[in-house]
């Protein structure tokens, strides 16, 4: 299983290249955070209206299978319901593994995900390691992907068929410094990349000042 830690951007989500796209959303989680607020704006509140129609609940559980449309460079997303947030971190990483295992016995062996932020590093990659057996790759979300890798380190010791790597925004350098290796994801998320050139940027708000009207130079001045 080769394991990939991503920055948690726009810019990293359109440059993560995977079939499927997999979202853990909660009972009461309103609005929606991390990965799923972000692919959320992206496809102009198309999850909460979800949630506002009854369509999509968040209670444990649940698994909803969709198309992500044009708009993010995924073939399919897999909603999955993790329950409220008064449980206990057994019952939520029982329940991440669990819809991890119903995307493995849906055949999918290319997915991106964010682990539950209520989650602890540690639960979460053991999670991880128990639902994606076998030999697949799987792309992961996180604020804070170097964590990740060392926490995976210790915890998927001894796993087998387990790569593990990550994927980090380069940070600006001085000009008289060296150039720095080309970056995977630039760092400007108020304008995404366009995907496949399917969706264009969306612009940024811009507020209309009429122009001051031009005086009419043959209109004769009253006496």
């Amino acid at each position: 299983m080769d394991l990939s830690f991503f920055p948690l951007t726009l810019d990293a989500i359109d440059q993560a290249a995977a079939e499927s796209l997999c979202l853990f959303v909660g009972s009461d989680e309103r609005p929606l955070t991390g990965l799923a607020g972000l692919v959320d704006w992206r496809l102009t509140a198309r999850l909460s209206r979800l949630l506002r129609g009854g369509q999509l609940t968040g209670d444990a559980g649940e698994a909803v299978l969709t198309s992500p449309g044009p708009r993010l460079g995924f073939k399919k997303m897999f909603l999955f319901g993790i329950g409220p947030l008064a449980q206990t971190e057994e019952d939520l990483q029982r329940r991440v593994s669990d819809s991890l295992r119903k995307l493995a016995d849906a055949g999918v062996r290319d997915a991106a995900l964010q682990l539950p932020a209520r989650l602890s590093p540690e639960s979460g990659v053991r999670a991880l390691v128990e639902g994606l057996q076998g030999p697949g790759r799987a792309v992961v979300f996180s604020p804070e992907p170097q964590k990740m890798i060392q926490v995976l380190s210790q915890v998927a010791r001894g796993q087998a068929r387990l790569e593990q790597r990550t994927v980090k925004v380069p940070l600006p350098v001085p000009a008289a410094a060296a150039p720095p290796e080309p970056p995977i994801a630039p760092a400007i998320e108020s304008e995404p990349a366009p995907v496949d050139g399917k969706r264009p940027s969306p612009p940024p708000p811009q507020r209309y000042v009429p122009a001051v009207p031009r005086q009419n130079v043959f209109k004769k001045k009253k006496r």
